[in-house]
């Protein structure tokens, strides 16, 4: 078993250093680049939140804050592998669970996504540590068990402020991280409540704190990000309604012109908003429109066709799984794109290099596979959350369960709000969904017959 752990802990130990290696500066999209220079500026020049361009220009900024945030990444992220790889649990499992294990730690989806400069890929190594730590701490005693708890509670701070709706993922993992802290800590029911709230407010304190220095790193945006999400999200729906609408409906309820509806039946696609965006007088409608107009057309439309609505809503989502063709779906990324007025102020080069581009066929290579295919997670999520139900119990089903809540909320919450299908909104799901499987895989005999 000795020997097991360390060739184990060697083996992702030489896969995080060497895909540090390979994505170093890393890969940049225009968000990407939108973040850096918003680092470098101090002031935010979009609508989401700050607290990604903040945090890299707290490592350090331009290239060298993307180099250490691709390092974060390889060695959080295939670190927490390893340790679930390697920490057993209180019953042996077969060996046929070992090598499912290791087969799914070794997905080539994380060796792309750790050197992909996205907040999506942030959100996602935070919560898959969050999750390891509480996993881990359910097994241990005394201060390791307190430390990975402690561990636990600071990854989680920062899940909201990078993304909306990581809120989702903090809240669940905050209630079970304080709940096994106040276990732990005290015997009595006074007791463990004064800790369990301790905890919340730790959580909550924190991420305030966090939140304040994010703000004065880079000054957000004058226009609110949920009112601009809001609209952006309704805008498309607008325009699924239209599309999805019977043979000979007028649509009265848009408000739109006969040529602004045409244009977007001709344009409109399920699988992301910017087909329609890109035209001009679409473009021209919808920013005519202002919050309670978008809200109030919103709300007729889906009160005059709900049947348009939804198919609208589930073609969205079905693409967002995967279940179409993925090419438009940004399923990997590489090489460095972004607005040449920032890449010209971080004294990039917009290029895709020999690199990029062997990445770039690699990825190309997968495209057919379920490595890209965000179903193929939910599937795992989906046969994880049964075993969580069946083969759990006590602290391991309240670890194990919380994170499975926490991945199946993030997932449900793109039903009402995906605007385009891709990969990299769900990557978070992929990332919880692996971990949770691990876990299992590791810790829990699976078969009735390996728990006699």
């Amino acid at each position: 078993m000795r020997l097991y752990r360390r060739l184990t802990i060697g083996l992702f130990a030489t896969i995080a250093v060497t895909l540090a290696a390979i994505h170093a500066p890393g890969q940049m999209s225009v968000d990407s680049v939108t973040a850096l220079y918003e680092g470098v500026t101090g002031t935010a020049v979009g609508w989401g939140p700050t607290f990604f361009a903040a945090f890299l220009a707290w490592l350090g900024g331009s290239l060298v804050g993307t180099s250490m945030f691709i390092a974060i990444n390889c060695y959080a992220i295939y670190g927490c592998f390893a340790a679930l790889l390697t920490s057993g649990g209180c019953k042996p499992v077969p060996r046929w669970q070992l090598l499912a294990a290791f087969v799914l730690a070794l997905n080539p989806l994380f060796m792309f996504y750790v050197g992909i400069i996205w907040k999506d890929v942030m959100l996602a190594t935070f919560a898959m540590v969050a999750a390891t730590f509480m996993l881990l701490a359910v097994d241990r005693k005394g201060r390791g068990r307190y430390l990975l708890l402690a561990g636990a509670l600071l990854a989680i701070t920062s899940l909201t402020l990078i993304r909306q709706q990581g809120f989702l993922v903090a809240t669940p993992f905050a209630v079970v991280a304080a709940w096994l802290m106040a276990r732990t800590w005290r015997s009595t029911l006074p007791g463990r409540a004064i800790v369990f709230f301790t905890c919340i407010g730790f959580v909550a304190g924190t991420c305030l704190i966090l939140e304040s220095l994010s703000n004065q790193t880079v000054k957000p945006a004058a226009t609110s990000q949920v009112s601009v999400g809001l609209s952006t999200v309704r805008a498309y729906d607008i325009a699924g309604i239209i599309n999805y609408a019977k043979l000979g409906d007028a649509a009265g309820w848009a408000d739109a012109p006969a040529a602004v509806q045409a244009k977007i039946k001709s344009s409109y696609s399920p699988e992301r908003i910017d087909t329609i965006w890109h035209e001009p007088v679409i473009r021209n409608y919808f920013n005519s429109l202002s919050p309670s107009q978008y809200s109030l057309i919103w709300e007729r439309g889906i009160e005059h066709d709900p049947k348009a609505y939804l198919e609208h809503r589930i073609s969205a989502f079905m693409s967002l799984l995967g279940l179409r063709s993925i090419e438009r779906c940004v399923p990997a990324y590489w090489g460095i794109a972004g607005i040449p007025e920032q890449v010209a102020a971080l004294s990039l080069r917009e290029e895709m290099d020999a690199r990029a581009r062997v990445i770039g066929r690699t990825s190309l290579e997968l495209h057919e596979t379920p490595v890209f295919r965000n179903w193929f997670y939910v599937l795992i999520l989906l046969v994880s959350t049964a075993f969580v139900v069946l083969r759990t119990h006590g602290e391991q089903r309240w670890a194990a369960g919380g994170i499975a809540i926490a991945a199946w909320l993030y997932l449900f919450s793109f039903i009402p709000t995906t605007i385009a299908c891709d990969f990299r909104y769900l990557y978070p799901v992929a990332g919880l969904s692996t971990v949770l499987c691990l876990f299992l895989l590791t810790h829990v005999p699976l078969a009735r017959r390996d728990i006699a």
